[in-house]
């Protein structure tokens, strides 16, 4: 038989299912609504797993959550940040039933986005893949559609890819320090528009290095994050939960 390793307290389960506060969750268990794998259970501490074990409550099978996974279209204008009082946040986009505090926290932004940039974020409760992302030592690619203030002409394009490529220094921002950037990859697609890709998550990083190569950035979206691609179908301010495979894209390790 699989041995269960992700047993919790039977009233952090419920209480984090939206049954109430643990005093509200022990008084439900201790009246005999509470089942486990069919059998009535009456003590609020005990361990049952989230994955293997049948939970019922007055005979209703609970789905038990542990992590939420979401995909959203950021719109321009919101911060992501969970209080602004500036902007609206993109927590201010989401169902309340996804602002409370689940099994494995509560949910969070997976990097930033500025206040003006569209495109792809993800935001969840699970910390662990929170790190992975955004760890600078896993260089985890993320590329955005960027159009420019200046067009730049076929014979410069070769040029700035070469510079993006080789890794290109950027000046200091507010209280951000001058860096230099890692090595970063360009698809031309017009004159005024490419698709970067980047390996770092550097303050107004997209930005400061089209500065740096003296044009200034007029439009920015992020389309993918290591394996997962932005779903087109989603329009600004619009989000759904991943898939399974679509979490495997993301959490993939080159």
């Amino acid at each position: 038989m699989k041995e269960a390793k992700d047993k919790e307290r039977l009233d952090k389960v419920l209480s984090n299912n939206g049954f109430g506060s643990r005093k509200t969750v022990r008084h439900l268990i201790r009246s005999g609504a509470v089942s486990v794998n069919g059998r009535t259970e009456l003590l609020p501490d005990a361990h049952v797993s989230v994955t293997l074990d049948r939970i019922t409550v007055d005979g209703e099978e609970q789905r038990v959550i542990r992590h939420v996974y979401l995909m959203m279209n950021k719109a321009a204008g919101y911060v992501c940040s969970t209080k602004c009082g500036e902007h609206k946040t993109v927590f201010d986009l989401l169902d309340e039933k996804y602002l409370g505090k689940f099994l494995g926290g509560t949910v969070a932004s997976i990097g930033r986005l500025d206040v003006d940039t569209e495109g792809l974020l993800v935001l969840t409760t699970d910390g662990a893949l929170n790190h992975f992302l955004t760890a600078p030592k896993n260089r985890i690619p993320k590329t955005y559609f960027v159009r420019l203030r200046d067009d730049v002409p076929p014979e410069k394009q070769a040029v700035c890819t070469e510079k993006l490529k080789a890794g290109i220094h950027i000046e200091a921002e507010g209280s951000e320090a001058a860096a230099d950037c890692l090595g970063a990859e360009c698809a031309w697609l017009s004159p005024s528009e490419c698709e970067l890709t980047i390996y770092e998550g550097k303050y107004h990083e997209v930005k400061r290095m089209f500065l740096a190569l003296g044009n200034e950035v007029a439009y920015l979206k992020r389309l993918r994050m290591n394996g997962l691609e932005l779903d087109p179908s989603l329009e600004a301010g619009q989000y759904r939960e991943l898939t399974d495979e679509e979490l495997k894209k993301l959490a993939v390790q080159k």
